[in-house]
């Protein structure tokens, strides 16, 4: 991956992430319960990296960030390989698909550690679940944008 291509698709793991965290923050306000993954990730952060309390934070939303980048590349190669057509449903498999990896890594994790969440954890899994698929969605939308541009350029 070059220096250019590596700018599209961090800027589209940006906006899905963005997207995916923002949504989280809606549901969790309009639930009155904590769905915010990366005050999650910041309670385990602190309880792994004692001595790095002051950064957990910090670290807790690079390490969301990395993952959403890391999800967005896997999409890029099935769009840009055509295994998947670019479409919302393409998105919203790939989210939905997420999800899925994306419960079972917090479940394994809230199994090793305390549930720092005091709620059910089946509404968290649900909010998950659905803020992946509009992760899928933003990270379709990114692609398709850029896409565009780029073979607008190329004519």
């Amino acid at each position: 991956m070059n220096t250019q291509e590596f700018k599209k698709v961090l800027s589209m793991g940006i906006l899905a992430t963005s997207a995916m965290t923002i949504f989280s923050y809606l549901v969790s306000e309009l639930m009155s319960e904590n769905f915010r993954e990366p005050e999650i990730m910041t309670v385990f952060i602190k309880d792994l990296l004692p001595t790095a309390k002051q950064y957990a934070p910090y670290l807790a939303w690079g390490l969301h960030y990395i993952i959403g980048f890391s999800f967005v590349i896997i999409y890029v190669k099935l769009w840009h390989s055509n295994k998947l057509k670019l479409n919302i449903q393409s998105g919203m498999l790939l989210g939905a698909i997420s999800g899925i990896f994306g419960i079972i890594g917090w479940y394994i994790t809230l199994k090793v550690y305390h549930n720092p969440l005091n709620t059910n954890l089946k509404d968290f899994f649900i909010i998950l679940f659905f803020a992946h698929i509009v992760f899928g969605i933003f990270a379709m939308i990114g692609y398709a944008l850029v896409k565009k541009r780029t073979d607008r350029i190329k004519s």
